[in-house]
């Protein structure tokens, strides 16, 4: 497990989005895991996600 680091001014494409189907916000490194978050918040199927750095126990 890592924590969301990023720079600024880094190229990366890394921070935080709010998820409407947790009520909390969700960390991303890149547009592509963005925009997956944006496209598992708006189907209705999706009961929980989850963000990269985690443990799985």
């Amino acid at each position: 497990m890592r924590p969301f680091r990023w720079p600024k001014g880094g190229k990366s494409f890394a921070g935080w989005y709010f998820c409407a189907t947790t009520g909390e916000y969700i960390g991303y490194e890149s547009w592509l895991e963005r925009d997956r978050l944006i496209l598992l918040d708006a189907d209705p199927q999706v009961t929980g996600i989850a963000s990269q750095p985690f443990w799985l126990r």
